[in-house]
């Protein structure tokens, strides 16, 4: 009886043994991780430039850039004795350059952000911030030309155009267009235009010198 017991056990422990071999032999499947890798937009990069008046107050121009085309320009007045709130020019075309003037003779410099397009064209726009006798600066009125004085002050104009400074005076100029020309390429005289500013009701505007 007693070797038949001892069979047994020697029987149980074998079968025991192969179960574990064959575990141990099993191929453990591989778990794959998977990693979800999320691109973020690039950031706008900005550009930070300073431009001091002769008075030494300074206009900060932030120029944010969301596409090559499109600008968000942010003009922080500093120093000024009793506003400094920064003025939004939003969605507009490409910072190019500014002037700082006191075209208008009243002893407080003004600052003229010139901002170019993309196209072919290269047009600009002008945008100006008037010192109100160093307390607070605020946005100059540019009034849009009707299409009699666009005609007028404008012929053959198709942009390549650049406003300056000669003698305290903001003036721009741009080569006139013949029929003949290519838009890359105007071989037409120069036509200059002088730009004056003056107080209006509720803000300064800038206009062309009639």
């Amino acid at each position: 009886m007693k070797k038949l017991f001892s069979t047994l056990i020697i029987i149980v422990l074998l079968i025991s043994c192969d179960q574990k071999k064959a575990i141990d032999n099993q191929e453990v499947p591989k778990t794959e991780t998977k990693i979800e890798i999320k691109k973020t937009p690039e950031s706008s990069s900005i550009v930070s430039k300073e431009f001091k008046t002769k008075t030494g107050k300074v206009f900060i121009i932030n120029e944010e850039k969301p596409s090559a085309s499109i600008s968000k320009i942010t003009v922080t007045p500093n120093g000024f004795t009793e506003v400094n709130e920064p003025l939004l020019m939003d969605e507009s075309d490409p910072f190019d350059y500014a002037l700082v003037a006191d075209i208008n003779g009243d002893g407080f410099d003004e600052l003229y952000i010139i901002t170019r397009g993309e196209g072919s064209g290269s047009y600009v726009n002008i945008y100006g911030f008037a010192s109100n006798k160093d307390k607070s600066a605020t946005p100059i009125s540019v009034p849009e030309l009707t299409n009699d004085q666009f005609v007028k002050f404008f012929p053959n104009y198709m942009g390549h155009d650049t406003f300056y400074m000669e003698n305290n005076k903001l003036m721009r100029k741009y080569k006139q267009y013949k029929k003949e020309d290519e838009q890359c390429c105007p071989t037409g005289e120069m036509k200059y235009l002088e730009y004056k500013l003056k107080s209006g009701e509720a803000s300064w505007i800038l206009e062309i010198k009639k």
